[in-house]
């Protein structure tokens, strides 16, 4: 009887996403341990750019909160509802998370796109290639219809790559942050304004270990 690999038991391992000196890969423990400790070095300043508070709090709060959170997207993924959180390393070095999310995604073809960098990588239009990056994986790999994120009103920088790759406003909600009732502004990507974009946001995108995952997620 054959020997079952690492990526047979979970094809995510195998997948590879790289786009000029940018890759994207699965998040194992180590990782997530590594992530961790980034994310205590700092992402954001006063402002929280994210729907909930995982970043706030001691650099062990936060570097546990990292690892918590990577050890149960493991224990939740099926093809009807998942989180694919992929480690984000520059030149081989560490340096955030580029994530995608759906439910239902064999009917809807529909998944949400999520992102964090550590500081010293912000500013560097790196963000503008991981989102190009997951966006080929969403659109080509998998076969999306369309991609949504969100982004609060003064979280200038994500909004600024949102639209620059293609994403249109999609609506706006005032929401809870902290105690502050902040503007959530929604955008929207489609498969239509996706394939017709400038040649300048169509760099070459190798995805290695991708029909593995297809048939994992359901998408065949």
């Amino acid at each position: 009887m054959p020997t079952l690999t690492d990526v047979d038991i979970w094809p995510l391992l195998g997948l590879r996403i790289s786009v000029s000196d940018v890759e994207l890969t699965a998040v194992d423990d180590r990782t997530a341990l590594d992530l961790g400790r980034l994310a205590a070095s700092g992402i954001h300043g006063n402002a929280l750019p994210f729907t909930t508070p995982w970043s706030r709090g001691s650099d062990v709060d936060v570097a546990r909160n990292v690892y918590r959170h990577h050890s149960a997207l493991r224990t939740t993924l099926t093809p009807e509802a998942w989180s694919l959180e992929f480690a984000a390393r520059l030149d081989h070095t560490l340096i955030g998370v580029q994530a995608l999310e759906a439910t239902g995604f064999p009917e809807t073809r529909s998944a949400e796109s999520t992102s964090w960098l550590g500081l010293q990588w912000q500013g560097r239009g790196i963000g503008t290639l991981l989102r190009i990056a997951v966006l080929t994986f969403a659109f080509d790999g998998v076969g999306a219809r369309q991609v949504t994120t969100r982004a609060w009103s003064d979280n200038v920088a994500s909004s600024s790559v949102s639209r620059k790759v293609g994403y249109v406003t999609d609506g706006e909600s005032l929401e809870d942050r902290e105690g502050v009732p902040t503007v959530l502004r929604r955008y929207r990507l489609d498969r239509s304004t996706w394939e017709s974009r400038p040649p300048e946001l169509r760099p070459h995108v190798d995805m290695e270990g991708l029909e593995p995952v297809r048939r994992w997620l359901g998408v065949d």
